[in-house]
């Protein structure tokens, strides 16, 4: 399978600092599935090749009756295209609602909060998409298919990472393994 670049989009500009101010007092309260949506080709037996396109985006709910709570809703997608660009194989959407306990608003300017809300819910609810795409997949009759580690880096140390990384070959064959 061919994959996407970063699924997260805006990251470049990204104040990591304001990040980690409200990272230090944020307390992770809930992370629950809020809606989803899914289909595939129902003419599509067992996809050889796909390439997947992942995104990923924010948004930040209003509080409610508690004004300590900050919600936020993580939307997740991954489509996977068959031989041709233009095919769908496969669309799997999910929203994530991630609520944090802040004591106090008051400490952070409201760049902060939105710099907070670009990343950290999307890394708190990472593992509940990468979960919930491969159920899915399995649901779907198609082969599971697993979503990567999220990798966070700044935009120049990931260019030099690429740049001093030789290219692999994916070998063809198995590997034996014995119980």
């Amino acid at each position: 399978m061919r994959k996407s670049a970063n699924p997260v989009a805006g990251l470049e500009n990204l104040d990591m600092k304001a990040v980690a101010r409200v990272a230090r007092k944020a307390i992770l309260e809930e992370i629950y599935l809020f809606e989803a949506k899914i289909s595939r080709d129902s003419l599509t037996m067992s996809p050889e090749a796909l390439s997947l396109e992942h995104k990923c985006s924010t948004k930040i709910l209003p509080s409610g009756k508690d004004k300590n709570i900050l919600p936020i809703l993580s939307n997740f997608r991954v489509t996977a295209f068959g031989r041709k660009p233009d095919k769908i194989v496969m669309n799997i959407e999910a929203s994530f609602c991630t609520s944090y306990f802040l004591e106090s608003f008051a400490d952070f300017n409201p760049n902060d909060i939105e710099h907070f809300s670009k990343i950290n819910p999307i890394y708190n609810a990472w593992a509940y998409w990468r979960e919930f795409v491969q159920s899915m997949t399995t649901r779907m009759g198609l082969p599971a298919l697993t979503i990567p580690l999220l990798k966070i880096m700044p935009k120049k140390s990931a260019a030099k990472e690429a740049e001093s990384q030789p290219a692999k070959k994916e070998s063809t064959r198995r590997k034996k393994v014995s119980a």
